[in-house]
Parts: structure tokens; C-alpha cells; sequence
């Protein structure tokens, strides 16, 4: 790997940038996306397709999307601000702010903290999207349902990504701010950094201009209708929309600790945001390693930050996140250390095969990062067989599996709307590491995970599947049940 810094210039390298995310966004056919590349000297935004085929308006800096997932780094950082408001530790148990919590492991219940449910470790079933309402309760009432969730690991062993340790922390902001979890994010975070168009509610989004979702369903791109936004999900990523400008004033309040404006205080004196003191290296101190990294080069190493994850280069360190929701992808990394930031919200259900492409691009053109040639790992037929199986999807009438034809291993995951499986073959990199080969999702690891040298989970992407070995599984075992 090589880290080298380009020697074009910035207006070069943003050019450069504008063509080849144009280019990736005809090739992947994206209905609309707005892409940003910071640079040390400014910020530079690339606007392509439209809102939506029916009602076409151009993308541009502006045009609301959903940022799924990227949301989660909204919510860990309102709660470093009321940290830093005295109003709570990110070491803090839950149960110290939540008194009646509960959740089917008692001794989970009774230990789990903050940090855990902001680094995904508390081993309980991690998608569960229950629908409580849009009254101001939502959150109330689906942390009191977390409690019949299941526990698929001993907190604080596998890493596993996981939305509804989320909806814990969104609802802790309440308790702790005396304020919806919405509104909370807005005053302490999105008010100060002078992101007005990131917003939690439809009512508010379409008064704007916004970006209708797309999803696969046979060959055919199809508009998400409804338009889904589920309250009681918000923290974890459901609901929250913003913008290419909004999320570059974010990324820069990441990277450089930029501040929108000093909020005035009551009063006749001026009082600093908790934004303005809080340590940001907070943020992205290691807390677990997590295998192989989600937004890394393939194969690479990776860990946990308080909602950031964290590649170290040898000269560059990346943050990354992203996000889905039904009809959106979205994805962004900065480089603190060389104030270096990519960002791109999509309308496309391959959102994220085009946003690779280009994220790699920017690494490589203006970090010098480049991922290294994947090594070739012989996996014997024997033992590939050994790794054929179910492997379960809590709370999904599904499960995935894995199977092997021809001397090859796949995963079998169910298909898009159209229904049937999807095969992913898989190439093996190191023993029980393995990247998808082609597709979409070309790049992405998969781990198999043992306990006692038997395969107890696959992980896949960020996810961690327990195994079910059905009696007589084999190699080719049908998959019928998918």
C-alpha cells in the first residue's frame, strides 16, 4: 500500500473528481445523486440526475435525501454534547438513567452502558424495526419493547453491528435533555453547525426539494412509496434526511471542529454550544477491534469508535459511515489528520457499489491509498463443505445460507423484490476470510467465526448470523427454505 500525496492541484483534483463521479453515475445508471470531496482548501460539490422520474427537478446541493445510518453519528455525538453538559457519561449504565429498563438477560439489563449500545456491543438482536406510533412516545414505547428481544451473543464478545442499540441511546438523549430526541439533536448539534436543512419529519422535508427513493424490483427501477420514515427507528437512522451542504458543514465540524455560529445564551452574555469544548478525538478513539473493516479496503483490519469507524493507514486515518434505507444509500469518510472528506447521498438501490468506486478514487488520487493485490487462499473441498449451512436472520421469516458447487462457496441470501435467492461467490483471502466476488457488493467480507473450531457465525458485511447446522447438512445443501 502506498501513501503517496498527489501532486495536482486542488482545482486539478476536483475537475478530476466532477468527471469521474459523473462518469460512475452513468455507468451505474444512478436516478439522482450529490457527491462533495473536501479538500485541506475547500469544498467542492458534484450535483447529477434528478429528484425523481415523474417529477424531475436537477439534483443540487440542496436536495434532501435520507441518510440512514448516518444518522448514528448524529445521535453518539448529541450525546457527547450532553456529556459535556455534565448531563451524562458516556460510561454511564443505562439502567443509571433509565431506572426501569429491562431486557430478557438480566445481567445485560443491569450493565449495559452507553458506550456499549454507541460501539455495537450489546450482543441483542440488532434489526428490529417496530413501527410504535408518531407520537412523542416512540422511542418510550420500542426501548420498552426491546426488552422480549432475544440475546444472540454475551454482550461485549462478537462484534455485531446493531440498530436497535440506538433506539436505547436516543432514548437516554431524552431522559437526559428533557427534550424530544429530535429536538435535541437539532438544538445541540444541527442548530450550531447551521445545518437548517437536515430535518426528522415529512411534514418539514417536503417543503423542500427531496429526493424520492428507488428500489430494484426485477429489471426495473420503481419508486419507494410510501415514503418510509419510522419514528421509533430515528436514532438508529430512519428518519433523518439532510443534504450534501448540511452533512460537508458536518464532516468539518469532524475534522476541524468548524462551528456555524456561537449560540447566544439568555441573558446578555454569549455562552459557547457544548459543541465548542467537547474533545473531538473522542470520537474516534479506538474502542474494539472488529475484524475486518466495513468501509476498508477488502480484507482489511478495522475498529470501533464511538459510532465511527476507524481505518489506520500508515499516513491517513479515515472515519467512515453509511446508510440505507428503502430507496436510499449513502456513504462518507473524513481524514482528520489530512483534512481530507468524501460524501455522497444517493436515490439509487446500488447507491453504494457507485459510492465505492468513487470513494476508492479519492483515496487513491488524494490520500496515495491504494487497496494492496487481495492474496490467494486454498480452502480445501473437505473443509469448504464444513462451512455449508443455514445461518439465522433474527427477526426475518428468512435465513441466509451458504453453499458449494463446483469447488466454489457461496452465500445465498434472499433476492431483491422480485423475489428468489441471489448467489454471492465468495473468494478466500485468509482461513475463514473471504470477499464477495462481483456485483453490487463486490469487495465485501465474509467471516466465519468459531467457537470451540466450529463455525458458530458468519458475519457478513457488518453483521453477525448465528449458525444452524440442519442434521445432514452437506455440501450443496438446497436452499428452498430461503
Amino acid at each position: 500500500m502506498t501513501a503517496i500525496t498527489t501532486q495536482r492541484s486542488s482545482t486539478e483534483l476536483a475537475t478530476a473528481f466532477a468527471n469521474e463521479a459523473r462518469r460512475l453515475a452513468e455507468e451505474f445508471e444512478i436516478p439522482g445523486a450529490s457527491m462533495a470531496l473536501m479538500l485541506p482548501d475547500g469544498d467542492h460539490f458534484v450535483n447529477v440526475g434528478v429528484t425523481s422520474f415523474d417529477n424531475p427537478l436537477d439534483v443540487d446541493s440542496d436536495t434532501i435525501f435520507q441518510i440512514g445510518s448516518n444518522t448514528k453519528t448524529l445521535t453518539s455525538l448529541t450525546v457527547s454534547a450532553l456529556e459535556e453538559q455534565g448531563k451524562l457519561k458516556v460510561t454511564d449504565r443505562v439502567r443509571d438513567h433509565l431506572p426501569d429498563f429491562k431486557m430478557k438477560d438480566e445481567s445485560v439489563a443491569d450493565s449495559l452502558t452507553l458506550l456499549d449500545v454507541l460501539t455495537h456491543q450489546g450482543g441483542f438482536q440488532g434489526d428490529v424495526f417496530t413501527d410504535t406510533g408518531a407520537g412523542d412516545d416512540a422511542l418510550a414505547k420500542m426501548v420498552e419493547a426491546m426488552a422480549e428481544l432475544p440475546q444472540v451473543m454475551p454482550m461485549r464478545t462478537h462484534w455485531s453491528y446493531s440498530n436497535s442499540g440506538f433506539y436505547i441511546a436516543g432514548r437516554v438523549i431524552e431522559v437526559a435533555s428533557g427534550m424530544t430526541y429530535e429536538a435535541a439533536v437539532t438544538e445541540l448539534v444541527l442548530k450550531p453547525l447551521g445545518m437548517d436543512h437536515t430535518l426528522f419529519f415529512a411534514s418539514e422535508v417536503m417543503t423542500y426539494r427531496f429526493a424520492t427513493g428507488y428500489n430494484n424490483v426485477g429489471d426495473e427501477l420503481v419508486a419507494q412509496r410510501p415514503w418510509l420514515m419510522t419514528r421509533s427507528a430515528g436514532p438508529a437512522g430512519s428518519t433523518c434526511c439532510s443534504t450534501a451542504r448540511d452533512m460537508v458543514r458536518y464532516a468539518r465540524y469532524v475534522m476541524s471542529g468548524t462551528l456555524a455560529s456561537i449560540a447566544e445564551a439568555d441573558g446578555e452574555t454569549n455562552e459557547q454550544p457544548p459543541l465548542a469544548t467537547l474533545d473531538r478525538a473522542r470520537l474516534w478513539k479506538p474502542v474494539r477491534d472488529i475484524g475486518a473493516g466495513i468501509n476498508s479496503f477488502p480484507g482489511k483490519q478495522a475498529q470501533m469508535g464511538q459510532s465511527w469507524f476507524i481505518d489506520q493507514h500508515p499516513d491517513a486515518l479515515i472515519l467512515s459511515h453509511g446508510g440505507s434505507t428503502l430507496g436510499h444509500q449513502s456513504n462518507m469518510w473524513l481524514s482528520p489528520d489530512r483534512k481530507v472528506g468524501f460524501l455522497s447521498l444517493t436515490n439509487a438501490p446500488n447507491g453504494h457499489a457507485m459510492n465505492r468506486k468513487l470513494s476508492d478514487w479519492v483515496k487513491r488520487e488524494v490520500l496515495g491509498l491504494s487497496a494492496p493485490p487481495l492474496p490467494e487462499f486454498s480452502v480445501s473441498d473437505e473443509e469448504l463443505g464444513r462451512l455449508v449451512g443455514y445461518f439465522i436472520v433474527n427477526g426475518q421469516p428468512y435465513n441466509l445460507g451458504t453453499k458449494l458447487e463446483n469447488g466454489q462457496l457461496f452465500v445465498v441470501m434472499p433476492g431483491s423484490g422480485a423475489g428468489g435467492t441471489t448467489d454471492l461467490p465468495l473468494r478466500f483471502i485468509a482461513p475463514d476470510l473471504a470477499v464477495v466476488v462481483g456485483g453490487d457488493v463486490d469487495g465485501t467480507n465474509v467471516e466465519f467465526v468459531r467457537e470451540d473450531g466450529e463455525v458458530a457465525f458468519m458475519r457478513l458485511g457488518a453483521r453477525l448470523f448465528p449458525a444452524e447446522r440442519p442434521e445432514g447438512a452437506s455440501a450443496g445443501l438446497p436452499m428452498e427454505a430461503l
